[in-house]
């Protein structure tokens, strides 16, 4: 099963590799214009979707294409959906904070199989195929072995409008910072899922998230040993906005910590 999604593996990182530079060819360069309140796009997320879009249609033809910008939809009757997210970390990326990624996922009749996460700056790449194993720079990836909630260092996807849901966040930024070794926002989930692969976190969670936030991640997370839910420690679901990933060992603890904070904010 390894061997069947390795030229799928390659080609997300290629692509996002690509994107990447090109990325880099507009940092510090362009303005961002809002979308949605708080939700800013820039030329460079066009330019970087317009790049990958061209590059998965020349080498994969007969597939479709979900992403971020300029109201893609995939076509439902194609069963090879890439996912893809040009630039994750756009507020990040307008105002030259050094934390950004290009995200590219393949889904194949609602399983993920291939997937690369590229974060330009450093040159860091996380990939992973279904079977296949995780790697971050061509070395395996693998989740840490922390044991216990207390023991972990938590990141977070808040989202960019936090006051509608602002009781619910602060529960759950209350209840991760209580006993824990603290909790980060970065401002890129992709990072987020990338990070915790690599031992670089325990747990992260979500809970405004699109899928082309997750889809390289969640796979590249299962692949390096971790565990995926949704936030409640539910079956996990892709075109929900929720999610909970962790190292594994922690995963109930982290589902519960949630429950009750979700339970105590609504309260």
């Amino acid at each position: 099963m390894a061997e069947d999604y390795r030229e799928l593996r390659q080609a997300a990182e290629r692509i996002a590799r690509e994107a990447g530079e090109l990325l880099l060819g507009h940092y510090g360069r362009v303005e961002a214009r809002e979308k949605g309140p708080s939700d800013l796009v820039t030329e460079a997320d066009l330019a970087s979707q317009r790049l990958i879009a061209g590059r998965l249609a020349e080498a994969f033809p007969g597939h479709t294409l979900l992403a971020e910008e300029e109201g893609v939809t995939p076509d439902p009757d194609r069963p090879w959906r890439w996912i893809v997210d040009p630039l994750d970390g756009t507020v990040n990326f307008a105002h030259r904070y050094p934390i950004w990624t290009v995200s590219i996922g393949l889904e194949h009749r609602g399983m993920l199989v291939a997937g690369a996460i590229y974060a330009p700056l450093t040159g860091t790449m996380w990939s992973a195929g279904l079977g296949g194993g995780a790697t971050v720079d061509g070395q395996p990836a693998r989740v840490s072995t922390a044991d216990r909630l207390r023991n972990c260092l938590i990141s977070a996807a808040f989202p960019t409008r936090f006051g509608p849901d602002a009781p619910r966040q602060l529960a759950l930024m209350g209840r991760y910072s209580d006993g824990t070794h603290s909790v980060r926002r970065s401002g890129s989930t992709a990072w987020n899922l990338a990070q915790l692969a690599s031992g670089g976190c325990d747990v992260t969670f979500g809970t405004h998230v699109n899928p082309w936030d997750v889809a390289a991640g969640v796979l590249i997370v299962r692949e390096a040993g971790g565990r995926v839910t949704g936030l409640d420690g539910g079956e996990y679901d892709l075109y929900r906005p929720e999610i909970l990933a962790s190292n594994g060992p922690v995963h109930d603890e982290a589902a519960q910590a949630a429950r009750e904070a979700i339970a105590a904010s609504a309260s």
